[in-house]
């Protein structure tokens, strides 16, 4: 009995999946790629060209900048007389100036205010970490450009303050 209620459960349900599924789908299929453009999502990566790779690459001293990553963070490894340089990019439209000091200060990073292209703005610095140094400042949230020297002596605050004022010039 039991084995005949199974049977009869297991028939029913498949009935219901093969009769109860079926959807009816209007307009005229398009090949992908085709037709025209949802522009929804047009400008979802443009915020990695906040910057030329050109003007990256004079920023922070290299003879050339290649973008290795896009999404959320952006992301460039270039390398010139100071040897390799990795340079990171950031845009956080929801974001505040205060929230970003508070995570740098929980990090123990030092943090020292500054103002950059007419924004509020804070230098950060990893505690026993000299050769980086990013710039985090007040731009339709927050922006921030991070700056590391593999090996040289040349100043990365110096590069991300630039390419923070490059930012907001081109963005104002």
């Amino acid at each position: 009995m039991r084995r005949r209620n199974s049977l009869a459960a297991a028939a029913a349900a498949l009935s219901l999946l093969v009769g109860g599924c079926s959807t009816t789908v209007s307009g005229t299929p398009v090949a992908q790629g085709a037709g025209d453009v949802d522009t929804e999502f047009d400008k979802l990566l443009q915020e990695c060209v906040a910057v030329p790779d050109d003007k990256i690459a004079e920023s922070v001293q290299a003879d050339a900048v290649s973008q290795y990553f896009f999404g959320a963070v952006c992301m460039w490894s270039g390398s010139g007389p100071s040897g390799l340089i990795d340079v990171t990019f950031a845009w956080y439209e929801d974001n505040s100036l205060g929230r970003e000091r508070e995570l740098s200060e929980k990090l123990e990073y030092s943090v020292e205010p500054v103002t950059v292209g007419g924004a509020s703005a804070f230098l950060s610095r990893r505690p026993g970490d000299p050769a980086s140094c990013g710039i985090t400042a007040s731009y339709s949230g927050t922006i921030t450009w991070w700056v590391q020297y593999r090996s040289g002596t040349v100043d990365p605050c110096a590069g991300a303050t630039r390419l923070a004022e490059l930012t907001l010039q081109r963005n104002t």
